[in-house]
């Protein structure tokens, strides 16, 4: 019998190759679509699920509460809060701090540029939380006195093919240090998971150093993690933690900690701005909901289709029911050809899917672990989802094909409206809804990025060059001369702070004027005098600085050194620039006097500017002035068109001057840009989306034009014996499909404008869903389905009506 089914179904579908073909296209699509993203999804999840200890490990998050619902978190804290905590409690079992940071390794001291690795630091106790595998060496023990490094099979088949490499030495090109600074490889272990936050090439190992805990003075902060002891209460510690927390601070509840799990760290870490490897869970969630929307569209199309077909295989089904068929033995068979094209459709998005692995990867910029080519549970999985799916998508036309009686079926006694009944046309609207929706979203999507790319940040952003953060040695104001003499350089500045790498080089806490009860935070900015200038900022009120040598520079790192005294001293009388939200909040009306809560004199308002991204609100700043700083970066300022060769000279300038350093420069616009990223693949990944949408969504109102054309075919010859013009035969035929759809548009509209107006909330600077955005998608939607719709309605209207009548 079932070899009766499948031999049945293949001469069904070879005999509407033209249907077969659309159902083909459209599940094929879908499939490929859902597997492509629900890998990426799989994939997402996998992260740091690896780790034995995973489901005890937990990140200390720092809470910090500045008003009624706004709360700013860290992944930093206190570099001896962990020890305090399993000092002061029993739940903690062991704790360790883990950074990653990026390195450049080279063989010998003097070597060339070396290569780019990614490092995972860690102090001794990180043996006890992750689950690392030794090749060679004996890694546990710490050899004092020199930097540990392990290192993976992958980078130490990289660095000496076929050798032992344990107990050689290797260096980093540094940013700080006047030398490059040796690594002890102490031992080799297998290669670190990709799929971790934690990924590297190499384990830096630190002695562990357990520093007192204070709540007040000066103090470092690492990225603390913990372990807990199995079964503990995660709620009921972290309230303990908390109390004491408060009470050792003497805080009323504005600071906590959070315990962030292991598992949540990869995609739940949208706060954590240093964390290299970090995804974004609401980009996958909506990824995953557009995916099974479009396998939706796909198995609607095929529903519809499957529907719209039922009159013409009426007749098949009364014979088979006459001849003793049972409805159970019809059910089986038009579920087997569904599954006989469900199957094909599989096979088809296989190899799209294999071939297209490349290109997500790429796409993504990072490498895919969990695979259905490489994981033959998910491969399993997702075959029988399918095979659910099939099943699911074939019953309603084979339990609506299967449900007439034998004997109105043979006569042809059965109205014919079921092909347009409510769940056909509801099922049509549901698609373009759906295709709709994604069209608006992404125009909004298009439009916030166009904002945050093309907005004025307050400064010159184009043509400007960065040095990112170096110790200078001494030499800072002759390299700064240097790079002013090369062609095609206009300006340049020293500078503590540099666009894209934070707010300032401090922040500070200080009463509000308006309200005594709650305090403001405002950053510092510190550079050269040139600054002002080489960055574009605009002057409101006042003056800028003067020249370098005048009393508004403070040598601050020469009498930091000197006299700390001193210095605190002359910093409550330092000059300052004041940006115009700083001087409104901190009620500054007058210049030329100190602001006693900052301790400067601001002498010039300047303009606001976003000194982090368009993430983040304007931040009230106050700009210092400095000579001949130890650390910092360097603006450049070059005419436009002369980057290369500025480029090229300040390369050639830098090993002169600092051969043994790392260079690191890189364009202030192209950073900027890079902030956004995400948006940019969002775009991309809705433009690609919508496409497909769309094409699904037009497959399907096409197989139903092509049938209703069929089926109306005798109906379109007597119109056009009578008289009927070609216009009004095509708008006969695509009346109806019209309809369907300017309904999807005016259902898709509201939740499209309230879905992503809540998506733009999520931005200080944000855009407007305005009305254009929904005329413009329906008109495009429409305009997809007449084009659509009329192709095959020329066509029967243009055929000759002697062919549809004879059969009379």
């Amino acid at each position: 019998m079932l070899k009766n089914y499948f031999k049945i179904g293949f001469r069904v579908l070879h005999k509407n190759r033209g249907y077969s073909f659309i159902h083909l296209a459209g599940l094929s699509v879908g499939l490929w679509a859902c597997l492509a993203v629900a890998t990426v999804v799989i994939d997402s999840f996998s992260y740091d699920r690896q780790w034995s200890k995973g489901n005890d490990i937990y990140r200390i998050i720092s809470v910090d509460r500045k008003a009624s619902g706004l709360n700013e978190r860290s992944a930093s804290s206190h570099e001896g809060l962990a020890a305090e905590l399993q000092k002061q409690f029993p739940e903690v079992e062991t704790w360790s701090a883990f950074s990653t940071v990026e390195r450049h390794f080279k063989t010998a001291k003097h070597a060339g540029e070396g290569m780019k690795t990614q490092v995972l630091r860690m102090d001794t106790t990180g043996w006890d939380m992750l689950d690392i595998r030794i090749i060679s060496g004996n890694p546990r023990h710490f050899t004092a006195g020199t930097n540990n490094l392990i290192v993976s099979r992958t980078f130490a088949e990289s660095f000496y093919p076929g050798q032992d490499i344990v107990g050689k030495i290797i260096y980093d090109i540094p940013s700080f240090q006047a030398e490059a600074s040796p690594y002890l490889i102490t031992g080799v272990i297998e290669d670190l998971p990709y799929n971790s936050h934690l990924r590297a090439d190499a384990i830096w190992v630190q002695q562990k150093k357990v520093q007192p805990y204070a709540a007040n003075g000066f103090f470092s902060f690492n990225q603390n993690y913990i372990r807990l002891k199995p079964n503990a209460n995660v709620q009921a510690f972290t309230a303990k933690a908390n109390n004491w927390y408060q009470e050792v601070n003497n805080d009323k509840g504005a600071k906590r900690i959070n315990l962030q799990p292991l598992r949540d760290i990869y995609l739940h870490s949208d706060f954590s701005d240093w964390q290299a490897v970090k995804g974004d869970a609401q980009a996958i969630y909506i990824f995953s909901g557009i995916a099974a929307l479009l396998l939706f569209i796909a198995c609607v199309n095929f529903v519809n289709l499957s529907t719209a077909r039922a009159f013409a295989r009426l007749k098949e089904a009364g014979v088979r029911r006459i001849l003793s068929g049972s409805r159970v033995q019809l059910i089986w068979q038009f579920l087997t050809e569904t599954m006989i094209l469900f199957g094909f459709s599989m096979g088809i998005a296989a190899l799209l899917y294999y071939y297209s692995l490349p290109s997500i990867e790429n796409f993504l910029g990072h490498k895919l672990i969990e695979t259905f080519t490489t994981n033959m549970q998910m491969a399993v999985a997702a075959g029988l989802a399918i095979f659910a799916t099939g099943m699911i998508t074939g019953f309603y036309p084979a339990w609506l094909i299967s449900g007439f009686k034998p004997a109105n079926t043979i006569r042809g006694m059965i109205s014919n409206s079921f092909g347009q009944n409510t769940v056909r046309k509801g099922l049509v609207v549901a698609q373009f809804s759906i295709s709709v929706f994604v069209l608006i979203a992404t125009m909004v999507v298009w439009k916030q990025l166009s904002l945050m790319e093309n907005k004025d940040l307050g400064y010159d952003k184009k043509n400007l060059l960065s040095i990112g953060s170096v110790s200078w040695d001494g030499k800072a104001d002759a390299f700064k001369n240097e790079v002013l003499r090369i062609p095609g350089v206009t300006k340049a500045s020293i500078s503590q702070w540099m666009p894209t790498q934070g707010g300032g080089y401090m922040t500070r806490e200080v009463p509000d004027p308006s309200n005594a009860e709650k305090h403001l935070k405002v950053w510092f900015i510190a550079g050269d005098v040139d600054l002002a200038e080489t960055i574009g900022w605009k002057l409101v009120k006042g003056r800028m600085f003067r020249g370098p040598h005048s009393a508004d520079v403070l040598n601050a790192d020469s009498l930091q050194n000197a006299d700390f005294r001193k210095y605190e001293e002359a910093i409550t009388t330092q000059i300052s620039l004041i940006t115009e939200s700083a001087a409104k909040l901190l009620g500054v009306s007058q210049l030329d006097r100190q602001i006693g809560s900052t301790k400067t004199v601001p002498v010039g308002i300047i303009g606001d500017f976003n000194n982090e991204s368009l993430y983040e609100p304007i931040k009230p700043t106050l700009i210092l002035a400095n000579r001949s700083p130890q650390y910092g970066g360097m603006l450049i300022r070059v005419q436009p068109g002369t980057e290369k060769q500025v480029s090229a000279s300040i390369h050639k300038l830098w090993k002169q001057f600092y051969p043994a350093k790392l260079l690191a420069l890189d364009s202030v616009e192209d950073q900027l840009s890079k902030q956004y990223e995400s948006e940019m693949h969002l775009q991309q990944l809705f433009m690609f989306f919508s496409g497909l949408s769309m094409f699904l969504s037009a497959l399907g109102i096409f197989g139903l034009v092509v049938q209703a054309a069929e089926h109306r075919s005798k109906e379109v010859g007597i119109r056009k014996v009578l008289g009927a013009s070609v216009t009004g035969i095509v708008a006969l035929l695509s009346k109806d499909f019209l309809k369907l759809v300017m309904i999807s548009v005016l259902l898709a509209s509201p939740v499209g404008w309230f879905a992503l107006n809540k998506w733009l909330d999520n931005y200080p600077y944000r855009t407007e869903v305005s009305w254009w955005i929904f005329a413009l998608t329906g008109a495009g939607a429409i305009i997809i389905t007449l084009v659509t719709v009329s192709f095959q309605a020329v066509k029967a209207a243009l055929t000759n009506p002697v062919k549809s009548l004879r059969n009379e």
